[in-house]
């Protein structure tokens, strides 16, 4: 049986439960209950996808883009016009909102509820699950910019690609190709390809090879390395795997993430919570997201139930600021067979 990775078990505890466990399993039984904790997203994801920083209170939340001066052609002997010197920038407000979590149990059960229901603990679970909901709020808002209804229309004249890109029923080279090459453009270069395991699987086979004409008479090609190894390296390995994936690296992007899936286990079966079926593929310097101040927290008790009611709720103003949505692509497919 598993032991409950709860610190507060001491060895000598361990020791104890094995020496129940030899001769009365229904008391260990008793003892024991394994509970299993949740996996939550946090803000270190969200690095990754676009800037991020902590503004404190009283931070002037404004964003300015200064201008450029005109340059003009003369000649020898020309008075030069001037130009008025002028604040010749732009400026651009965060608007902040609140995200809040709470809990609150009666003081009885939690004095014997278990280790699932010690304050401890749901200090833990309330601060994780903020951070989850930010890192959400964020991945949502920028699979959001780019849909089919606007895309089409806000794509610039001439341009290969668009910044919303109709995939497959999986993710294909040639749509994150397009991607990369679009992004590149528009922003100088990618910060990070974003997507779960199961939107990313594709990856580890056509980011691994591609097919070159043979020498032969062979009509498929040969399958020659692309992700910076020696041809006939390619690796037979899962995609849902840890590290290391068997593509780390693909077109010059070394920033691939891979985010888990996540699940609702209360449900049967277990609900996924992130979808599978885009991509993102997000370039530098697109924007920045922000939590303003620290999250505030209040902790009480309510004496006037009987027993007593113990609360506890954290909460963070955050916000995002998009300032080159065109570095931004979006690569939307069906969504894919579950492995």
């Amino acid at each position: 049986m598993k032991v409950p990775m709860d610190k507060r078990i001491t060895p000598e505890l361990r020791q104890a439960f094995a020496e129940v466990a030899k001769t009365d399993k229904k008391a260990l039984a008793e003892i024991i209950t394994e509970y299993v904790d949740p996996v939550w997203l946090t803000l270190d994801i969200a690095k990754n996808f676009m800037n991020t920083r902590e503004m404190q209170f009283g931070d002037i939340l404004v964003k300015r883009f200064r201008g450029k001066y005109a340059v003009q052609q003369i000649v020898p002997g020309q008075i030069t016009l001037s130009q008025q010197v002028s604040i010749k920038d732009k400026a651009m407000s965060y608007t902040l909102d609140i995200l809040s979590a709470k809990a609150g149990y009666n003081t009885l059960e939690m004095e014997h509820g278990g280790p699932q229901f010690t304050p401890e603990t749901v200090r833990s679970d309330i601060g994780n699950a903020l951070q989850e909901r930010l890192t959400m709020r964020l991945w949502n808002a920028l699979a959001n910019v780019w849909t089919s209804a606007n895309a089409s229309a806000l794509t610039i004249t001439g341009a290969g690609s668009s910044n919303w890109i109709s995939g497959s029923t999986a993710l294909t080279a040639s749509a994150l190709d397009a991607a990369i090459d679009h992004v590149n453009y528009w922003s100088g270069s990618v910060k990070a390809i974003v997507g779960t395991e199961t939107a990313l699987a594709p990856l580890s086979e056509f980011g691994q090879y591609k097919l070159v004409a043979p020498i032969t008479t062979y009509s498929s090609g040969i399958p020659m390395s692309i992700n910076n190894n020696d041809a006939l390296t390619m690796q037979n390995v899962s995609p849902y795997g840890p590290n290391p994936q068997p593509v780390e690296s693909y077109r010059g992007v070394n920033n691939i993430v891979r985010v888990k899936q996540i699940f609702d286990d209360t449900e049967y079966p277990p609900l996924p919570l992130l979808p599978d079926n885009f991509v993102l593929v997000i370039g530098e310097n697109i924007g920045e997201f922000i939590t303003y101040g620290d999250a505030q927290v209040k902790e009480y008790i309510d004496n006037e139930p009987t027993p007593p009611y113990w609360n506890y709720e954290s909460w963070i103003q955050f916000g995002m600021m998009l300032w080159n949505a065109k570095g931004l692509v979006k690569i939307e497919m069906t969504n894919p067979t579950l492995p």
